[in-house]
C-alpha cells in the first residue's frame, strides 16, 4: 500500500509540475516590454494595480501593425452601497489564467482575433473588470459582510486604468495614432463614458479620428454624483460631470461640449435589456429581480434617452431579436460588442454594429433601429 501511495504521490507531483509549466509558459502572457512584438498579447501590471479584494490586477495589451488604437473596458456589475458590496453584485477578481480571461471577455467580439475584422491589426488596450466601480474609483469602501466582519472593497479601477495607460504609452510607441476607439460593454460601457475625456486629453489628444462607443450602459440613479464621490472616490474632474440621474448622458454631453464635431459619439442598446432592467428595478425598488413589467419600464427609459442623446449628436443603434439568455419572457440580450453578434447585420437595420462603428470612424454617422423603442412586445 505504501508503495502504491508513493507512486500516486509522484504522479500527482508530476502533474502539478506540468500544470505549473503550462500556466507560466503557455497560458500566461508575458509582461509588457519595450518595443513589443506586433500581434502578440502582453500583461500589464504592477504593485499599485489590484482587484476589489486586494488581489493582483492585470490589464492586457496587443501591439497592432496599423497606427490605430482600441481602448476596451470589460463589464461585470457594479457596487454602489454596502448591500451591493456585501452581495457581490460585481466581479470581485480576475480569472487567474490570462488566456481564459481574455477569451471570456472577447468571445468573438470587437477585440477578438476574428479573421477579416477591420480591427484585427489595431493596437488594443484591454481592461478586465474586477473593482465594482465602472473602472473609475481610487478609494477603499469599508463594509460589514454577512458574517459581521468588516471588509474593504478596493475601488481601484481608475488607478488600474491610469497605471496601465502610462505603462503602455511608455513602452509601446502608440502615442500618435490616426484613429482611436474607446469602447466597453455594460459596466465597461459606463467606464467608456466616464473615462473617454481622460483618454483623449492625457493620452491621445492628436488622434485624427476620435470615437466613443458605449454598449448597453444606461441606468438612472438620483445619486450618481454621490456614489462616484463618496463610494468609488472617482477623481473630481470626472465626478463633477455627473449632474443628473443619467450618468451616460452627462458624460456624453460633456464630450460633445468639449470636442464638438471632432469626436464621434455612439450609443447602442437592446430595447428591453434584461440585465439593465433588473438593476434599474433594484435602483428603483430595492429588489434585484426582473419581470416583463420591469422590461416595459426599461423600454420607456430607453425611449426617453434616445431623444436626449440626439440633442448631443450621439449616433444610436437600437436592436432586438436576441433573447435575454434562454428566458422565454419578452426581454432582450445584454451587450453585443463582446459577442460574435457584433459582426452580423440585423434584419431590420440591414447593418451590423461593427459596420456602424466603422462608418462612424470614417465620419459617416447614422442612426439605426430608433423606431424599436415604440415596438409592442
Amino acid at each position: 500500500m505504501k508503495k502504491v501511495l508513493k507512486i500516486i504521490g509522484i504522479i500527482l507531483l508530476v502533474l502539478l509540475v506540468i500544470a505549473l509549466l503550462v500556466y507560466f509558459f503557455i497560458l500566461q502572457y508575458p509582461n509588457l516590454k519595450e518595443n513589443p512584438t506586433a500581434g502578440k498579447w502582453y500583461r500589464v501590471t504592477n504593485s499599485e494595480m489590484k482587484t476589489s479584494e486586494g488581489g493582483k490586477y492585470r490589464a492586457f495589451f496587443k501591439k497592432g501593425s496599423e497606427n490605430k488604437v482600441m481602448v476596451y473596458f470589460a463589464g461585470g456589475g457594479v457596487s454602489i452601497n454596502e448591500e451591493t458590496a456585501r452581495d457581490d453584485t460585481y466581479n470581485t477578481k480576475e480569472i487567474f489564467i490570462d488566456k481564459l480571461a481574455n477569451l471570456t471577455m472577447n468571445m468573438g467580439g470587437l477585440a477578438s482575433a476574428v479573421e477579416g475584422s477591420p480591427f484585427e491589426n489595431w493596437s488594443v488596450i484591454l481592461f478586465p473588470y474586477a473593482t465594482g466601480d465602472f473602472h473609475a474609483g481610487t478609494g477603499e469602501f469599508h463594509y460589514i459582510d454577512h458574517d459581521g466582519k468588516e471588509k474593504i472593497l478596493y475601488h481601484n479601477g481608475y488607478v488600474n486604468y491610469t497605471q496601465t495607460m502610462q505603462k503602455v504609452m511608455e513602452l509601446a510607441d502608440i502615442d500618435d495614432p490616426e484613429a482611436v476607439v474607446v469602447t466597453g460593454y455594460s459596466a465597461g460601457g459606463f467606464a467608456t463614458a466616464l473615462l473617454s475625456d481622460d483618454i483623449f486629453t492625457n493620452y491621445f489628444p492628436n488622434a485624427e479620428s476620435k470615437n466613443v462607443l458605449v454598449d448597453a450602459a444606461l441606468l438612472l440613479h438620483d445619486d450618481w454624483h454621490t456614489i462616484a464621490t463618496n463610494v468609488w472616490q472617482t477623481p473630481k474632474e470626472i465626478s463633477d460631470k455627473l449632474t443628473s440621474d443619467n450618468l451616460t448622458l452627462d458624460c456624453l454631453f460633456a464630450l460633445h461640449k468639449k470636442y464638438g464635431d471632432d469626436i464621434h459619439l455612439l450609443f447602442g442598446c437592446s430595447t428591453r435589456d434584461g440585465d439593465l432592467a433588473k438593476v434599474q428595478n433594484y435602483f428603483d425598488t430595492g429588489v434585484m429581480d426582473v419581470t416583463e413589467k420591469e422590461a416595459d419600464i426599461y423600454q420607456q427609459i430607453l425611449k426617453s434617452a434616445v431623444s436626449q442623446f440626439k440633442e448631443y449628436d450621439v449616433s444610436l443603434f437600437i436592436w432586438d431579436g436576441v433573447a435575454w439568455y434562454d428566458d422565454p419572457r419578452n426581454m432582450t440580450a445584454h451587450t453585443i460588442i463582446a459577442t460574435p453578434a457584433v459582426w452580423f447585420p440585423f434584419e431590420e437595420q440591414e447593418k451590423s454594429v461593427a459596420d456602424w462603428l466603422v462608418d462612424a470612424i470614417n465620419g459617416d454617422l447614422k442612426d439605426y433601429g430608433l423606431d424599436l423603442v415604440d415596438k409592442h412586445y
